[in-house]
């Protein structure tokens, strides 16, 4: 069975012991965007199994692990946030878009024009999005017939991911980090 977005949560709060969740409690208390969680809130978690559900009710299980990743790299645990990624396959928002970009953005939209310029093995990444079912076979072939990279990317991104939302996009991004790793974390560095 699959674990989770609160099972990975459970398990990385269990990771940073007490002192760790302190300091992930502070910086949850002094985060500025909304939605914000009241002190009262954080007091009364007993465990980190406690602070797993905060983070899921609070955020939903989409938002959970972007903003968890955002408070565990300002709390200087780039190992624990780097490994959420990696477990969840979900770097959903961009961590540090720049004053230019809305703080929740997703890293597909972000960077969109980077891919299309710069994604060349796209039979890679259909590949992977039809394995992990986002998209059909018909959906494949018609993107795979597309003459340049240029315009399968942007069929693909036009088409089925934008049809399958947040979803679509995750998946979109956990495909580009196995089949064009460089690019992304390039990307994921600016």
């Amino acid at each position: 069975m699959e674990k989770t977005i609160k099972g990975h949560l459970e398990d990385i709060f269990e990771d940073l012991g007490q002192e760790g969740q302190k300091k992930f409690k502070s910086k949850l208390l002094d985060r500025k965007a909304e939605p914000r969680v009241r002190r009262a809130a954080v007091e009364k978690l007993e465990d980190h199994l406690d602070l797993a559900s905060l983070m899921v009710t609070t955020f939903t299980e989409t938002g959970a692990v972007p903003v968890t990743v955002e408070i565990l790299k300002a709390a200087g645990r780039h190992e624990q946030a780097n490994e959420l990624i990696q477990n969840t396959g979900q770097s959903s928002l961009v961590p540090s878009p720049g004053p230019s970009a809305p703080s929740n953005e997703h890293f597909i939209d972000w960077n969109r024009a980077e891919l299309i310029k710069r994604v060349h093995n796209v039979n890679g990444v259909l590949d992977e999005l039809l394995q992990m079912r986002v998209i059909t076979d018909e959906v494949y072939d018609n993107i795979r017939a597309e003459k340049t990279s240029q315009n399968q990317m942007r069929e693909l991104l036009m088409g089925p991911i934008k049809s399958a939302g947040i979803k679509g996009k995750d998946a979109l991004y956990k495909a580009l980090k196995v089949t064009e790793r460089c690019l992304i974390e390039e990307l994921e560095g600016q």
